[in-house]
């Protein structure tokens, strides 16, 4: 017999299965007991990662929440397909315009005031620029957990599902750009127009291409399959599975040409090629599709919350020669600048737009959780500014612990206000 790992990978292996099987058990229970409470169960389950976190770090195997990062990964793949599915193109005919203008406004108000107020402190500029194109993002976790699991439906729901995919696409662009403009200004060396967007607007392509060309093959199968077959949902299921595994991977991975490597957007492969399944296939399909994916997640989200929790505190602790009085300051500028940024930019949006009253007065709130995608750039920020970087990543990482505890609480109260939750 071909033994394929050593005893010492094994065990780790099996320590962090083992890790796993705690993870989903602790953070069901809290999740529960948190809406007993009548708090978000997302939040339950983040708690409970921070907790589990310190008590991690405090027996020093912290270590195994890294042999989990996959989970993560492909949790973030299906939130995203999932976010693509609810984007049929005969719904968007009403509103596309509405949520193109609303999301780029509040994104270019969450950076310039997030900017504005962190030059304000003396922050360096380099640093401003790239926590000003961090705070665009938002998490569509919390969001979409949320919508489905209280069947929201109504005009705030209807805008604020599709701001939330798009509002990463404005974030990655305006990322690369500033990211680019940074680096080149503390490096001193000067970058052209082209060469600025030239990154990002590439693995904005890439990415639409290849989610494209992945939900075609899908839909061609999902089309194939007899309604009158019985295992149906098992094909539905499998298909899916298959789909998000495919995207997620090449996000991850990156697709090499030679000496030539293709980027990827790990929120927007499997969101685009979501939206491909979702308008090639009848609208009974795409439920049907949902409905079986729903199931078969909802034990992923509940690891991916409690495992974002613990990753956060031993993310952190791993940073102990930071200068944690600094960045207390300037991780509260953020976390509030950039609030107040979301908020009157989804307002000033939604005014212009003459949108629902509903929308222009809670969809600021909506938009304040901030999670994966922000983490992602801030660990490349880390990459290419070193010593700097770190400041950065750990800025986000605070800032992300404030904003997935509460950020949820206000998304919930948000729908309930609206009256769009199914109590």
């Amino acid at each position: 017999m071909i033994q394929l790992l050593s005893t010492a990978e094994a065990t780790t292996t099996y320590e962090a299965l083992l890790l796993l099987a705690f993870i989903l058990m602790l953070g069901l229970f809290a999740g529960r007991w948190f809406e007993k409470i009548k708090l978000p169960h997302i939040t339950g389950y983040i708690s409970m990662g921070v907790l589990l976190g310190i008590i991690l770090t405090l027996f020093g195997i912290g270590f195994l929440i890294d042999s989990l990062v996959v989970i993560s990964s492909v949790a973030l793949g299906f939130i995203a397909y999932g976010i693509g599915s609810e984007l049929r193109f005969n719904k968007l005919k009403k509103s596309g315009k509405e949520v193109v203008v609303i999301t780029v406004i509040q994104a270019f108000m969450a950076a310039v005031f997030t900017i504005f107020g962190l030059l304000v402190i003396k922050v360096d500029l380099p640093i401003a620029l790239v926590l000003g194109a961090i705070a665009t993002a938002t998490a569509p976790a919390p969001i979409m957990l949320l919508t489905r699991k209280y069947r929201c439906k109504g005009e705030l729901t209807d805008v604020l599902l599709p701001i939330v995919g798009l509002d990463d696409a404005v974030g990655i662009v305006l990322f690369g750009v500033l990211l680019s403009i940074s680096t080149s200004l503390r490096d001193g060396v000067g970058l052209s127009i082209n060469e600025m967007l030239l990154g990002p607007t590439f693995e904005l392509l890439n990415s639409i291409v290849v989610g494209l060309v992945v939900g075609i093959v899908v839909s061609v199968i999902v089309n194939l399959v007899n309604s009158k077959d019985y295992q149906k949902e098992e094909i539905f299921l499998g298909i899916s599975i298959f789909a998000v595994f495919v995207t997620v991977a090449l996000s991850n991975m990156g697709i090499h040409f030679g000496d030539y490597q293709v980027h990827l957007s790990p929120i927007l492969t499997p969101m685009i090629m979501g939206v491909t399944i979702t308008n090639s296939i009848s609208v009974v399909r795409s439920q049907d599709m949902l409905v079986v994916v729903e199931k078969f997640t909802n034990p992923i989200m509940i690891v991916f919350f409690t495992l974002a929790g613990a990753e956060l505190v031993v993310a952190f602790v791993s940073h102990k020669e930071a200068d944690f009085l600094a960045i207390a300051g300037i991780t509260g500028i953020y976390v509030v600048f950039r609030a107040i940024g979301k908020i009157l930019g989804s307002n000033v949006g939604s005014r212009m737009m003459k949108s629902h009253p509903n929308v222009r007065k809670y969809l600021g709130i909506c938009l304040l959780p901030q999670a994966g995608v922000a983490l992602g750039m801030a660990y490349q920020a880390r990459t290419d500014f070193g010593e700097e970087g770190i400041t950065i990543l750990i800025v986000v990482l605070i800032a992300t612990l404030v904003y997935e505890l509460f950020g949820p609480i206000g998304v919930k109260y948000s729908l309930f206000k609206s009256n769009e939750m199914e109590v």
